[in-house]
């Protein structure tokens, strides 16, 4: 917690103190050796770090994320994606279909 360090007690006498500006750029301070959550847009799962590598060779894994597609779907997609150049083989193809249907399926909610 950050008003534990001494950043962290200048910034909470600076808050009571009533210099809000100040408190907010100590506060910036505080937090600038708190590790950054991660942000995997993709969820967790079988194949999700196969999924990963042959995605993001062209575009962001966001795209993907905000995708629900039914096995038709996601089936045209990555073939599509094939056709312009993904390297992905044949056995990939399928891991990589299944993934997208089990948890970017259409009856999942982003």
């Amino acid at each position: 917690m950050p008003f534990g360090s001494p950043w962290g007690r200048r910034l909470a006498r600076c808050l009571l103190s009533g210099l809000p500006g100040v408190g907010v750029v100590l506060l910036a301070l505080a937090q600038l050796d708190a590790p950054l959550p991660a942000m995997e847009p993709l969820p967790p799962g079988k194949d999700v770090d196969l999924v990963t590598g042959r995605c993001i060779i062209c575009h962001g894994l966001e795209l993907v994320a905000q995708q629900r597609q039914d096995r038709q779907g996601w089936t045209e997609i990555v073939d599509r994606m094939i056709t312009w150049g993904a390297p992905i083989t044949p056995d990939e193809r399928q891991m990589i279909i299944e993934y997208l249907i089990r948890y970017l399926g259409r009856s999942r909610t982003p």
